[in-house]
């Protein structure tokens, strides 16, 4: 959906994505409320983090956002404002 680079440690060219999941992945943790703990059909966003030592290779990621705006402004605040070079929407 969205593609962009940032530079990890100031120095390493890192990759980060924007991808589309027609599943919010629940936390599996029985001790959640359902609403969290079941994985649910609706479209969602994810943001993935490229290596820091591999490029093409996105290793790490976290929740789901419900829109590709939010997505984006969680990755903004995650690696700063201002950080990422976005390069590409789909």
């Amino acid at each position: 959906m969205k593609r962009g680079t940032y530079l990890y440690s100031g120095t390493v060219e890192c990759d980060v994505r924007i991808v589309r999941s027609p599943v919010r992945f629940g936390s599996g943790d029985h001790a959640d409320p359902i609403a969290i703990r079941d994985d649910r059909e609706v479209d969602t966003f994810y943001v993935e983090y490229g290596s820091t030592t591999q490029r093409g290779v996105f290793n790490a990621g976290g929740r789901g956002y419900p829109s590709v705006a939010e997505a984006t402004a969680a990755a903004e605040v995650a690696l700063g404002v201002g950080a990422v070079k976005w390069s590409h929407e789909a």
